[in-house]
């Protein structure tokens, strides 16, 4: 019942577009269309500070020469509260990792938002 409604939603709302007179597909190439907003996402992100594009809860810290990007928090187990500090190659690679987490989490949250990929025939 459910992929009918769905079908007829989805020529209904082509035949609006063609009547209207509104394009049904992007005007570009799809290769064009996936490099250009890939290549201007890097180049923004070379050209803002990574001071800037800290995680919450850093803060930079200058000790004579050195910048230090720190953050205190309180460790599981214990009431003292401790500082870490990254220098900037470090902060990057720590960055790194929380995008890489982060877009793992979603991968798996996308995958798993369908309940017959997941195993669960019983909500199929």
């Amino acid at each position: 019942m459910r992929i009918v409604a769905a079908f007829v939603f989805f020529t209904l709302a082509a035949a609006a577009s063609f009547a209207l007179g509104l394009p049904i597909a992007d005007e570009t190439p799809a290769a064009d269309a996936a490099t250009q907003p890939a290549a201007e996402a890097v180049a923004d992100k070379k050209e803002i500070p990574i001071e800037e594009r800290l995680p919450p809860g850093f803060k930079v810290k200058k000790r004579g020469k050195f910048t230090l990007f720190c953050k205190t928090d309180t460790p599981l187990g214990t009431r003292f509260k401790s500082e870490t500090c990254y220098d900037e190659p470090n902060m990057r690679a720590y960055m790194l990792a929380l995008q890489e987490n982060k877009s793992d989490v979603d991968r798996i949250r996308n995958i798993c938002s369908n309940p017959c990929a997941c195993g669960q025939p019983e909500y199929c």
